[in-house]
């Protein structure tokens, strides 16, 4: 008795599950019929389903499963979004981007010699050899104009410019300009691509920068330049020189990789134009660690043209050497103004020395600006041209005087003549 009734319960329980199981196969059909994935969907359904993007057909019911290849219109959607304006910068710049390659001379000492030479024994004698140096540059006319940094070519006995395409030219250096670390090369070659320059001073910290260079160029097997991306950190940075130079003002900063190789290379904003030239970084390894900074396009277009006008960059010089006022020369002069320069020396027939300055004059201002610092004059004289003219105020024996200088190219004006020689 008990085990029939068991098995009762057991066939049972296998017929609750048979009609159960056939109840929800029902409704799953009838969702699929519903949802156009059935055999009873119509043919304009399936061609509905895969419609290109931006067709006028009607959209497929919600739910409808695309089969098939992705269409060739989705593709170039999807090349559209990944061309964003760095990448459309990017190919705009990068076929005016050189890399540079230089032959350079060393002075050296032998070290063998420096104990005979100590004891006077042979006189003492620098010798020379030659080294590699590398970095990048910018095609700035169809006419073979290109420019990169100063220390680029410093001392060079050879200069070898690869354009992007692989093509070789030596290069003439026209020019150089220390205090902007800038050098124009010349190349015999015509109708070369040509990068677009900013104009105006539109930038904005935060916006994107992207530094296009050779860095490590020696260990890349082509041409192509390397692109890196990042901001404009900062502008109008002024860095002073720690071993004693002459500090360099107005730069741009960003965080842009810039490596070894990539000096001279171009910095440029998303539409495509080129604000600045790469020129040095801060680092304890030799590698970028996000501050590097770019000389301003402004002063390389005032390079570019003074050299096409004149053959040269004419650099304005004042010709005259200066003392901040300390409290010792304050009381040795008995005054009692501490703000101001004391001029010690002049060149005869300088700027200067025409304007009116001689030894122990105090400039008290320039351009209404109060000479606080020797940087308040090299700052008005950095960016300034020939022909420029400077106001200021001086102080000669207690008495207050106003004159104007006007600026002239940099000559040979004979020795300095200081006090108490006057």
């Amino acid at each position: 008795m008990n085990s029939r009734g068991a098995w009762t319960g057991v066939l049972l329980g296998l017929l609750v599950g048979v009609a159960l199981g056939g109840i929800l196969l029902a409704t799953r059909s009838d969702s699929l019929f519903l949802r156009g994935g059935g055999r009873d969907s119509t043919d304009h359904d399936r061609h509905s389903a895969i419609s290109p993007v931006g067709s006028e057909t009607s959209p497929a019911p919600a739910g409808t499963l695309n089969a098939g290849p992705v269409p060739e219109s989705s593709s170039d959607s999807l090349a559209d979004e990944r061309g964003n304006a760095i990448v459309q910068a990017t190919r705009r710049v990068a076929p005016a981007v050189v890399s540079i390659n230089v032959v350079q001379q060393q002075a050296v000492r032998d070290p063998s010699m420096e104990f005979w030479e100590r004891l006077g024994l042979i006189p003492q004698r620098n010798y020379f050899r030659h080294v590699q140096n590398m970095g990048s540059g910018l095609i700035v006319s169809d006419d073979g104009l290109v420019v990169t940094n100063q220390h680029v070519v410093a001392g060079a006995v050879q200069i070898i410019v690869t354009l992007s395409d692989g093509r070789q030219f030596q290069a003439v250096l026209l020019d150089d300009v220390e205090r902007y670390d800038l050098a124009i090369l010349q190349i015999q070659a015509r109708d070369l691509p040509v990068a677009r320059m900013a104009t105006g001073d539109q930038l904005q910290i935060g916006e994107w920068a992207i530094a296009i260079g050779s860095p490590f160029g020696y260990l890349l097997a082509d041409t192509q330049p390397t692109v890196t991306v990042g901001v404009i950190s900062a502008l109008n940075r002024d860095i002073r020189n720690t071993k004693g130079g002459q500090a360099v003002l107005g730069m741009i900063q960003t965080d842009a990789a810039i490596n070894p190789g990539n000096s001279g290379g171009p910095l440029v904003n998303t539409a495509g134009e080129v604000v600045g030239i790469n020129t040095f970084i801060f680092s304890d390894s030799g590698g970028s660690v996000g501050i590097g900074f770019a000389l301003p396009v402004s002063r390389v277009m005032k390079v570019i043209e003074e050299i096409r006008k004149f053959g040269h960059y004419r650099q304005a010089n004042l010709g005259f050497k200066l003392y901040m006022l300390t409290p010792a020369i304050v009381q040795d002069l008995g005054i009692t103004d501490p703000v101001g320069a004391l001029v010690v020396a002049v060149q005869q027939e300088s700027p200067v020395w025409k304007a009116g300055l001689r030894p122990r004059d105090i400039l008290r201002e320039v351009e209404g600006i109060p000479m606080e610092s020797i940087d308040t004059l090299y700052r008005l004289v950095y960016d300034a041209n020939v022909g420029d003219i400077l106001r200021f105020r001086a102080e000669r024996n207690g008495e207050t005087w106003d004159g104007e200088m006007l600026l002239e190219e940099e000559a040979d004006y004979g020795p300095l003549i200081g006090y108490p020689e006057e």
